[in-house]
């Protein structure tokens, strides 16, 4: 199967970015919607931060980090002899029926500007496939866009942990639970930042492609 061109692998990597971008500007347009006519809209996030929406109904979910007390909870594994064990740094989801307040549109706030991103992303990975599917990558454009997209990965993990964060720290300092010790904990995903770094690098390759392709077209 050819890697370039028109019925190669660009091409159908084009439509799989095309219908992503589409469904999340669908989502988007139904958020819009649902704020005109006043509907409710349920944040959700998963233990990793990953954002979502729910409609009417639907409660609210938000990461958190706890510690079961070992006093309240007693851990055992009689067929290995282990008489006590505990468990830290768990993580799950919290959920719940929030009252409206700067919290629900805050965290609303987040899911539309991570969707934003995310669309963003997307734009950008859409007109670099769209060169390599005319068969023409090594254009100067393609080191900006590639070059969005890096710092687009560095930027969205470095916000992401700190929402998780902040998601934690709320839990921790609103809600009660027998047996249970919240914490505030977000692990910080060093391979991200690693492939934003990664994709960089190929910014660069991808300028040092287009001058060398532009010279030779010059000398031609």
């Amino acid at each position: 199967m050819k890697v370039m061109g028109k019925g190669s692998l660009a091409s159908f990597l084009m439509v799989l970015l095309n219908v992503g971008w589409y469904g999340l500007a669908c989502i988007m347009a139904a958020i819009l919607v649902m704020g005109v006519f006043g509907l409710d809209i349920a944040v959700q996030m998963g233990p990793e931060g990953a954002p979502s929406l729910a409609g009417p109904g639907v409660k609210m979910a938000i990461p958190v980090s706890f510690t079961v007390e070992a006093d309240t909870h007693r851990v055992t594994a009689p067929s290995l002899g282990i008489g006590e064990a505990q468990i830290q740094d768990a993580r799950g989801t919290l959920r719940f029926r929030p009252r409206k307040g700067a919290f629900r549109v805050a965290n609303l706030a987040v899911v539309i500007a991570l969707l934003a991103l995310a669309m963003w992303v997307l734009g950008q990975l859409r007109a670099v496939f769209r060169t390599l599917r005319d068969g023409q990558p090594f254009v100067p454009a393609n080191t900006r866009r590639i070059r969005r997209i890096a710092w687009a990965v560095i930027i969205g993990e470095i916000l992401r942990s700190a929402v998780v964060l902040f998601e934690n720290y709320y839990v921790m300092t609103h809600f009660q639970a027998d047996g249970l010790r919240f914490s505030a904990h977000s692990e910080f995903n060093v391979f991200a930042i690693i492939n934003g770094l990664i994709i960089l690098v190929i910014a660069e390759v991808f300028r040092a492609g287009s001058r060398l392709d532009e010279e030779q077209s010059l000398t031609v």
